[in-house]
């Protein structure tokens, strides 16, 4: 089949550090070009995806400095896949938050020949928006994700996948015994929560993530004062290598966030990696932790520290084959492909 891949242009395919969905675009683009398919890629300039590649832009959005209106840039790109949709069987656009929506109404009148994976959560504001667009093909990435929107033509429920070999498996964590918190540091994903449980349960906290300006003064009021290179150490924003490095080291990986996430990758590679979480519950956090063999989810922010001990008592290699077994890349490319061929074919 000719698939296209709209790929948002915050970051490169795949990114050099965060970039979740521009991650998962990259390893199903990999995954069918080795299938045989003809796949285009639009995507920033400077990715290395598999496929051809069509430039949005030069660079991705987060890297240029010189940007004006990244809205106006991220419509180009879908005027760009306009004017070649009919080279196309399937179109696949990725719909992420804010103008990163404006693909499920600028390509509707495509909706025969495109489906959306929606990776944001529902709000007041996006809802109104994409119930007035029901009638699009969309996948969602968690059954809670569908649950929140459901008037919408959901075509599917695929998890995201990982590239298993790609995630070293720790057997034993670093001693003396750490936590991970990895993720963007705003407010609302709480890493000041995972700083005050790891101190209540007596054990140091490694924390990585990107601070966008817009989340400095929090940062600067309430992560740096604590940051002391002991019980709690930045390690600023990490590529592929550190980051693994980081969640396969900890005992437990913490996952605070008070947001209703529709997945959660950190949850699925620290896993992965053989580190349980230790999560509260928000969002699609149940279907991603199988509770007292990956980890434990919180109905409480205070049961947090007894749970990180809990946690370090886990059978690691359990951790792991979860993990593999649920979130492996083979899985969610076959589940694509099984829609896009629902949709190539007029289903």
């Amino acid at each position: 089949m000719r698939i296209a891949q709209i790929a948002p242009l915050w970051e490169s395919v795949p990114p050099a550090k965060y970039g979740a969905v521009e991650a998962l675009v990259a390893d199903l683009s990999r995954c069918l070009v080795a299938a045989g398919h003809e796949v285009t890629v639009f995507a920033s300039g400077d990715s290395l995806a598999s496929g051809r590649l069509v430039a949005g832009h030069p660079r991705s959005l987060n890297a240029d400095d010189s940007v004006i209106e990244p809205e106006a840039i991220r419509l180009r790109q879908l005027a760009d896949v306009l004017a070649q949709a009919a080279e196309f069987d399937v179109i696949h656009s990725h719909l992420h938050s804010n103008s990163g929506l404006a693909a499920a109404l600028v390509l509707h009148p495509l909706r025969k020949r495109t489906v959306h994976t929606l990776h944001c959560y529902a709000n007041a504001d996006n809802t109104q928006l994409l119930n007035g667009l029901a009638d699009n093909a969309y996948i969602a990435i968690s059954d809670h994700q569908r649950a929140s929107l459901p008037r919408l033509n959901w075509r599917a429920r695929i998890y995201h996948g990982l590239d298993v070999g790609s995630f070293p498996f720790r057997a034993e964590p670093d001693e003396p015994p750490h936590v991970a918190f990895l993720g963007r540091l705003r407010p609302d994903k709480r890493p000041d929560l995972a700083i005050a449980a790891a101190r209540d349960a007596g054990i140091p906290i490694r924390i990585a993530g990107r601070v966008k300006p817009a989340d400095r003064s929090y940062f600067e009021s309430e992560i740096a004062p604590h940051v002391d290179g002991e019980a709690v150490r930045y390690l600023g924003e990490l590529a592929f290598a550190d980051k693994v490095s980081l969640l396969g080291s900890a005992c437990a990986t913490l996952v605070t966030s008070g947001l209703p996430e529709p997945f959660g990758l950190v949850t699925a590679e620290s896993q992965l990696c053989g580190t349980p979480v230790v999560a509260t519950r928000a969002g699609a956090i149940d279907e991603l932790v199988e509770q007292r063999e990956t980890g434990f989810i919180a109905n409480d922010d205070t049961e947090l520290p007894d749970h990180i001990h809990a946690a370090m008592k886990l059978d690691r290699t359990a951790c792991r084959n979860y993990s593999a077994q649920r979130f492996a890349l083979p899985r969610m490319a076959a589940e694509y492909l099984a829609v896009y061929e629902e949709i190539a074919s007029g289903g």
